[in-house]
This record gives C-alpha cells, structure tokens and sequence, in this order.
C-alpha cells in the first residue's frame, strides 16, 4: 500500500473550504510554512516540534560552551542563559541560533493553529465560535512569545536591560499562558473525541511544572538581586559565590528547567502534527497586471468581488 493510501491527513488551510465540496487538491498548509519546510518536512511534520526544541537547547550549550572557552563565563559558574551570551562572539552565535528557533517556534504555533481550527470548522463542535476565539487567543500569545525570545536573544541583559526584560516577560510569561491555554483546548478536543489522553495529561503536567518552575525562578531572583544590591554597597563583587551561592544556583537552574519546559510542551505537539501533510508552494499570478512590460492598475473592488480566475494561472511546484 502506498503511503498516500495509509496516511488520511487533515487539511490544514489558512482558506478552510465548505466542507461538503469535493476538492481534489492534496492536505496543505499554505505559504510560509511550506517554503519553510518544502521538502523534508512536506509528511514528516511531526519532526517540526523536536527540531526546534533539539535547536534552541542546542544554542543555549553552544553559546554557554563558547563563552567558557572566551572566559566570560568561569567554569566553576553556573549562569543564568542570558549570562552566557554576554561578549562576543558568543552574544552573535547566540542571537543569531535563537532567531532562527524563534521562527521555528512560531512555525509551531501557527501549524498547531490551523490544526485545531480544521477540528472546529470540519467537525460538530460545540460552541464552536468560543473555541475558535480561544484558539485565536492562543496564536497571538504564541507569536507574542516566540518574539519575545528573539528579544531576548538580540538585547542582551547587560546593555539593554529594558528591552530584555519586556522580552524575558514575553518569552516566559505568555508562553506559560499559551501552554495553560493549548492544554485547555487539548482537552477540549478530548471531550469531542480527538486528541489523544496521554498528550492531554503530558500537557498539564508539563504546565504545572513549567509554573512552579517560573514561580521558583521569580522568587529567588528577586532575593539573589535584592542582595546583590546591598553587597555592592559593602563593596562586594561576588555575591554569587560568597553571600547567597544556594539561591543564586537554584535561581539559575529553575531559569534553565523553565526555558526546557516550554519546549518540551512544544514536543507534545509531535503526536498531532502526524495527522498533517504539507503541500509545495503555489503562486498566483495576474497576467493583467504584467501583460507587455506595462504596469496595470486594478480597482480594490475588482480584486475583492471578481470570482473569475480565468486570467490567473497556478504554478503548482511539485518536489
């Protein structure tokens, strides 16, 4: 049996079709995502999650290995991650590794996205318009989370502590409401019959952890600066190591566990992710607007109402 016949995958589309018309095209998520992904990904889709978190993990060690070995960071410490990418060239390996995971990770939030608005419209849901709200919700929060860790990323604490922390506030305290807000429509699928029980339950544990792990981290914190604060004022450099060395590692390692839980949350997406196929980039060209080198204009109301597509032709770009 060929794999086409084994897989039945849902459409995933930004443009939804009544789905009581036929369509004879292949499942798809259009644009972005299958440029991003053109071919090795094109079935494989449920890699998406663990590759961005095998990426993002592997930057944080990149970057901390190298600022090691440059002496920024001594071995005997212990940093928080932004502490890692301090001086260069580590702060350029480091912002440049985690724009890149920031994409993917947006990558994540937009398929999962699309995947849970499929369930919704193809299928009888109930109140359908909340959920669909809630899910709409849950992209902004996931968007606004990816870019804060690219904020993170780029600003680093010492030089730009404003930006970094807005980031910082982004990256981890909506990507904790984002997992709260996914793990609610994990089990709302469930009460509907889809999904699977295992990766509802993997998902709430995972953001119970994740918010004991950022309460942890915020506290101690708050005391290994607090103290911070008042040693430098008795001329004491290393508070770190000499004042509160206890709460200063348990406020790196709880930083550490929490960037970890929010991509082990994106892991829990592999399961559905293998119901997805992607189709190869389309182009729709207007022939109107470059016919004899000429430059045309076409009214917004004509783009907007006309349903003729006979002067626009599809390139369908298959791998």
């Amino acid at each position: 049996m060929s794999e086409e016949e084994e897989v039945q995958p849902l459409r995933a589309t930004e443009d939804t079709p009544d789905p009581d018309t036929p369509s004879t095209l292949p499942p798809r998520i259009p644009g972005v995502m299958s440029l991003a992904c053109l071919v090795f990904l094109r079935r494989r889709l449920y890699l998406l999650p663990l590759i961005t978190a095998v990426w993002i993990i592997m930057a944080f060690f990149i970057s901390y290995g190298i600022s090691i070995k440059s002496g920024s960071v001594q071995p005997n410490d212990f940093p928080y991650i932004s502490y890692t990418a301090i001086e260069a060239p580590e702060r350029c390996v480091f912002g440049q590794l985690i724009n890149i995971g920031a994409v993917l990770l947006g990558m994540n939030v937009w398929v999962r996205y699309l995947f849970v608005k499929e369930i919704f419209l193809k299928k009888k849901v109930q109140d359908v318009i909340k959920w669909q709200r809630v899910n709409i919700a849950g992209i902004i929060l996931g968007f606004l989370s990816a870019l804060g860790i690219s904020m993170v990323a780029n600003f680093q604490t010492v030089v730009q502590r404003g930006p970094h922390y807005v980031g910082a506030g982004l990256a981890f305290g909506l990507g904790l409401a984002y997992c709260w807000l996914q793990t609610r429509l994990s089990w709302k699928l469930r009460s509907e019959k889809y999904g699977n029980h295992f990766v509802a339950v993997a998902q709430l544990v995972n953001s119970i952890a994740l918010t004991v792990f950022l309460l942890l981290f915020a506290v101690t914190k708050i005391i290994y600066k607090v103290q911070e604060a008042r040693d430098l004022k008795k001329g004491i450099t290393d508070t770190k190591f000499t004042t509160v060395p206890e709460v200063y590692l348990v406020s790196t390692i709880s930083e550490w566990l929490v960037a970890t839980s929010v991509l082990t949350f994106a892991l829990t997406f592999m399961w559905d992710f293998r119901a997805l196929v992607m189709e190869t980039p389309r182009v729709n060209v207007n022939f109107e607007l470059i016919e004899n080198g000429e430059t045309r204009s076409v009214t917004n109301g004509t783009q907007k109402n006309s349903k003729d597509d006979t002067n626009m032709n599809t390139i369908n770009s298959s791998v």
